[in-house]
């Protein structure tokens, strides 16, 4: 089933182009989520209770066009088809009848008392499932050597960026990401994929690294003891 959601962008959600940043586009869509499973069960807190917690593995965002300060939109999402133990969810946003934004995202159920992964035919969920949405810019991307990864920064997980698990929040990372690409002023992501490998705690630090082939930029972030943290891909267009 789809649900959809009704906003206005608050001005703060915008950037430096005073628009909505792709942190803010990522957490209206995962807002519209949470409605959904707070109205049709379980809600997220209910699986926490439970010692359940949804943890982002990978999205892809294509965004179209852009939203501004105090415009009106809708966030629409829905479950797709799963198994094994990744669990796909679709996002969309429109303003005006037009799409703003679309997402991709594949999830895992992890069980927090036993640090194990859950399978979609262990739990029930009551939110029905719509087709997989179909982007312009596939779900799974390797960063090529040809890149040429350097060291751009480096960066500490604080209390602003973590949520209930204790470590960095999956919206934080990308208005982070597009931090260490450049200046952006004149410029926004058209698209972006984010692999979640591992998660950063409070208190850590995780190391930047960049490069740019094809007018295609990429960034691993790497923590403390060597893990990798997240990998990803963006491309920019002028506005």
């Amino acid at each position: 089933m789809k649900w959809i959601e009704h906003y206005k962008l608050g001005a703060a959600e915008t950037d430096i182009n005073n628009i909505a940043s792709v942190s803010a586009v990522l957490r209206y869509m995962q807002d519209s989520s949470n409605s959904q499973m707070m109205s049709m069960k379980p809600s997220y807190e209910e699986l926490f209770e439970k010692g359940l917690s949804f943890v982002l593995s990978r999205i892809t965002i294509s965004l179209y066009s852009t939203i501004c300060a105090h415009e009106h939109f809708d966030g629409e999402t829905w479950a797709s088809p799963s198994k094994g133990a990744t669990f796909n969810r679709c996002y969309r946003l429109t303003k005006e009848g037009s799409i703003v934004a679309e997402a991709v995202s594949a999830w895992a159920l992890l069980n927090v008392n036993e640090r194990r992964f859950c399978r979609v035919t262990d739990v029930e969920l009551g939110y029905g499932e719509e087709p997989l949405l179909e982007l312009d810019m596939p779900s799974r991307f390797r960063i090529p050597s040809e890149a040429q990864l350097t060291l751009v920064g480096e960066r500490l997980v604080e209390y602003a960026d973590c949520d209930l698990n204790g470590h960095m929040n999956n919206t934080h990372y990308p208005d982070i990401l597009c931090s260490y690409i450049g200046p952006m002023k004149g410029r926004r992501a058209s698209k972006m994929s984010i692999s979640f490998v591992s998660e950063a705690p409070l208190g850590e630090s995780i190391k930047i690294y960049s490069g740019v082939l094809d007018d295609v930029y990429y960034i691993r972030t790497v923590r403390e003891d060597g893990k990798v943290n997240v990998e990803a891909e963006i491309y920019l267009e002028e506005i």
